[in-house]
């Protein structure tokens, strides 16, 4: 077999596994902020990141990767900004979403990225192509019928309300890291710069807590501390260094297609394991945002964020 069907064929079993790493993020994340409610989301979001960097920054020191205080040195700002809105924004929120909405809504809402992706990359000079305009309109309608679980305007009765608004603010967050990293990352080793954004963004999210004076409160219970460190090293450390690896020989578009996996397998788990509801409507809604995303990623040229 010729080496560089090897390497695609290979990019896409990373690109799978990647996916399916990324799906247990949300189940743990429940089970944590529902059985240990005295452990604060900001604590939970901080292990991830920061235990995420350690374990790179690790593999670089064991590589001898001298190249990376290069990167460093010459874009420790962009890494700054980065970290803010992907990172300490991103992720802070997301912990908090799961905290007041199932994680089949949060999953749902945080993978509609995409359709903030096409607003925001208007201010880096694309187009919104009609398959795009079209792909957006079906995200929001999505999102619209997963808050208010209905086509009726009921949005500020729903008792999920807050924790997918949170959700909704997270994937707007990871929308303004993409387009700013597709606009300013330019011939940087994205290992490099996710580290250095996992690392600056947890430190971010530590400060926030000491100002805030929030009680680290619960943290070190085994079971939830070994749930926080494996979502820092599998899903994240691990599960972007190999997606990384993945798009380096599978086309963005294709390789965005396992994805999906997230935000369907994360539904199918809240519903067996964590006794979620999963209406009509948010089945609706997941059809929506998906086609949405099908619409700009792969027609549309538009690649989807990770989580």
């Amino acid at each position: 077999m010729p080496q560089t069907e090897r390497n695609i064929r290979k990019g896409k079993l990373y690109g799978v596994i990647a996916a399916l790493t990324w799906v247990t993020i949300w189940p743990l994340s429940k089970i944590i902020t529902r059985d240990y409610p005295s452990i604060d989301q900001f604590f939970i979001a901080f292990v991830r990141f920061f235990s995420a960097a350690l374990a790179i920054f690790c593999i670089f020191l064991i590589k001898k990767e001298r190249s990376f205080l290069s990167t460093v040195k010459n874009h420790w700002r962009l890494a700054l900004l980065l970290g803010f809105f992907g990172i300490f924004g991103m992720g802070s929120l997301v912990f908090f979403s799961i905290k007041y909405t199932s994680s089949v809504n949060s999953a749902l809402l945080m993978n509609s990225n995409a359709m903030f992706i096409i607003v925001f990359s208007v201010f880096i000079g694309e187009k919104i192509t009609p398959a795009k305009g079209i792909g957006a309109l079906l995200g929001a309608f999505g999102c619209y019928l997963i808050i208010n679980n209905g086509f009726g305007l009921k949005l500020f009765s729903s008792a999920t309300l807050k924790g997918d608004l949170l959700a909704l603010g997270a994937a707007v967050c990871w929308a303004i890291y993409t387009v700013v990293g597709r606009a300013r990352v330019k011939n940087v080793n994205s290992t490099h710069i996710s580290a250095l954004n996992f690392f600056f963004g947890s430190l971010m999210i530590l400060a926030l807590t000491f100002i805030l004076g929030v009680p680290a409160t619960g943290i070190f219970q085994p079971v939830p501390f070994s749930m926080m460190l494996y979502i820092g090293l599998i899903p994240t450390a691990y599960g972007f260094t190999i997606w990384y690896y993945a798009l380096e020989h599978v086309e963005a578009g294709a390789l965005g297609l396992y994805q999906f996996l997230v935000p369907l397998l994360t539904a199918i788990i809240g519903v067996l394991f964590l006794n979620e509801t999963f209406t009509v409507f948010t089945f609706f809604g997941m059809v929506a945002i998906l086609s949405g995303i099908i619409l700009t990623g792969i027609i549309g040229g538009e690649k989807p964020a990770g989580d």
